[in-house]
């Protein structure tokens, strides 16, 4: 199932999530880290909202969704920024701090989220 979606430069990351997520022992590593549903709502270039529902509470999987479900946190950016979060160009603490980054819910939750990434990223560790 795609998780892209047009006009998102976030799409290839949450893709890459979606299919470390796909793999049962990181899906299992991953809802044991955070056990939170998340929210990630970004805005586009072009002013447009796309919502992605990421369940690492019970099921360990992402979805497009139109409009989010309930949920532990959920983090409102613009894509673009997601993208230098994503790739680790970007501090999501700098990010709130400077407004870029909205939270809601419980914040110790959203921490738990580059931790995840860092665990899914299929590139070599330097």
């Amino acid at each position: 199932m795609s998780v892209t979606a047009d006009g998102f430069e976030a799409s290839p990351f949450l893709q890459q999530l979606a299919d470390g997520l796909a793999q049962p022992d990181l899906a299992k590593k991953a809802v044991g880290g955070v056990k939170a549903t998340i929210v990630f709502t970004l805005k586009n270039k072009s002013g447009k909202d796309q919502s992605w529902f990421l369940d690492l509470k019970n099921k360990g999987s992402i979805e497009k969704v139109d409009k989010p479900p309930k949920n532990d946190v959920q983090l409102i950016l613009k894509d673009a920024d997601f993208v230098k979060l994503a790739n680790g160009q970007a501090n999501g603490q700098k990010l709130f701090m400077n407004g870029k980054l909205k939270i809601k819910g419980n914040m110790m939750k959203a921490t738990s989220i580059e931790t995840v990434f860092k665990s899914l990223d299929p590139r070599p560790k330097l």
